[in-house]
C-alpha cells in the first residue's frame, strides 16, 4: 500500500509538471519574426540580396545589371546551396545565417537550385547595364 501512495504522488507531479510546462508554449511559435542575425546586419544593404526561408528563394526571379554582385542570405535552420543548373557557380553549403556573394558579369539568365533540396529554384536574370 504504501508503494502505491508513492506511485501516485509520483505519477500527479508528473502530471503537473506536464501541464504547467505545456500552459508557458506559444500556440504560434512559427509566426514569430526571427531576430536579425549578425551576419545578416553586417550585409551590404545596396547589394541586390536573395533571402532563403522556409525552403524558397526570396525572391525566386531576380533582375539585376551586369557586374552587380548578389548577396544570398540562408535564413532557415537547414544549410542550403545555391548551384547554377550550368554549373557556372556553386555555394556548397550555407548554414543558418551565412551569407555568399556571387558578381554576376555576364548578362544572360541564371537559373538555380539547392543541390541538397533540388526542388528549391530560382533564376537571377542579368541586364546589359546596371538597373
Amino acid at each position: 500500500m504504501k508503494y502505491i501512495s508513492y506511485l501516485l504522488q509520483g505519477l500527479a507531479s508528473t502530471i503537473l509538471v506536464i501541464v504547467f510546462s505545456l500552459s508557458s508554449c506559444t500556440p504560434n511559435r512559427q509566426s514569430v519574426a526571427p531576430t536579425p542575425q549578425p551576419q545578416e546586419l553586417a550585409a551590404n544593404p545596396a547589394n541586390p540580396t536573395v533571402k532563403i526561408v522556409n525552403f524558397k528563394y526570396l525572391p525566386e526571379n531576380l533582375k539585376i545589371g551586369a557586374g552587380e554582385t548578389v548577396q544570398f542570405v540562408n535564413q532557415d535552420e537547414e544549410p542550403h546551396t545555391i548551384t547554377a543548373k550550368d554549373g557556372s557557380f556553386d555555394s556548397k553549403g550555407l548554414d543558418n545565417t551565412q551569407v555568399w556573394k556571387h558578381t554576376f558579369t555576364q548578362p544572360g539568365t541564371f537559373p538555380y537550385l539547392c543541390s541538397i533540396h533540388p526542388y528549391m529554384q530560382g533564376t537571377i536574370t542579368v541586364n546589359t547595364s546596371k538597373k
